[in-house]
């Protein structure tokens, strides 16, 4: 997996004319970008996967079930990532 770096501000200008070499650099290296306007923030350029990611991780049911999880872990009734990878 790619080390997540920094997002690079870029001008929206220069976006358009870059685009398809952002795309690579998000497809290859998991850069980020936050697209300016007028020297303002307006939209971030970043992988679906990224994206897909951040959703799952606002879903209120994926939240419950992390509780529940936890909960479970704690109480001794789960275990541990580590553990069941031995079998």
């Amino acid at each position: 997996m790619a080390k997540r770096s920094l997002p690079i501000a870029i001008q929206a200008s220069v976006a358009r004319t870059q685009l398809g070499s952002i795309l690579t650099q998000v497809a290859e290296t998991k850069a980020r970008f936050i697209i300016t306007k007028s020297g303002k923030p307006t939209a971030v350029i970043l992988g679906a996967t990224d994206f897909d990611d951040m959703l799952e991780e606002l879903d209120p049911e994926f939240q419950e079930t992390l509780k529940v999880a936890a909960k479970e872990y704690r109480a001794g009734k789960a275990l541990s990532p580590r553990k069941s990878l031995k079998g």
